[in-house]
């Protein structure tokens, strides 16, 4: 035990960044533990998509949407989540699949969909990035190529001239 203290003694910075890690972590798993959404893998979210047939919204920008979505999302960007949107307050009732690219505005947004009133709020983790690298099927808006698909023919053609 002598040791353990002659350690912080001669360690004072390592161990207050210890105990600030520490304490992060704990606040993390309680605002896990108390938040009323759920995060869900890939094929959890699957799983919910054949099952209970989830209102899925895609809070991406307008062009990360029409770049790719899962599909049937409905495109709900951040500021159209408020509790005037009759679109979206018809679906209280329904379980909801939030996701955005990379899940970082999802969790935001799950919070807000939560505090409107509906129950059975549900995040995919990692976002459609994630959906992408686990292989599972997007669609895309008609007339959107990949990025930069369009310029890599248009050159080529120019080239071959």
């Amino acid at each position: 035990m002598e040791q353990i203290f002659e350690f912080i003694g001669n360690h004072p910075l390592l161990t207050g960044a210890l105990g600030v890690a520490v304490g992060a972590l704990v606040v993390y798993e309680i605002s896990r533990l108390t938040r009323k959404w759920r995060e869900l893998g890939t094929l959890d979210a699957v799983q919910l998509l054949n099952r209970e047939d989830p209102v899925v919204l895609d809070v991406s920008n307008s062009a990360d949407y029409a770049k790719g979505h899962i599909q049937g999302a409905l495109h709900m960007p951040p500021s159209r989540i408020e509790s005037g949107n009759q679109q979206l307050l018809k679906y209280r009732d329904r379980p909801i699949l939030v996701y955005c690219r990379n899940s970082q505005v999802s969790p935001q947004m799950a919070g807000r969909l939560v505090k409107l009133g509906f129950s059975n709020v549900n995040v995919l983790a990692g976002g459609l990035t994630q959906w992408i690298s686990d292989q599972q099927p997007v669609t895309r808006q008609k007339g959107a190529a990949k990025s930069g698909e369009g310029k890599q023919q248009r050159k080529k053609s120019k080239a071959d001239k």
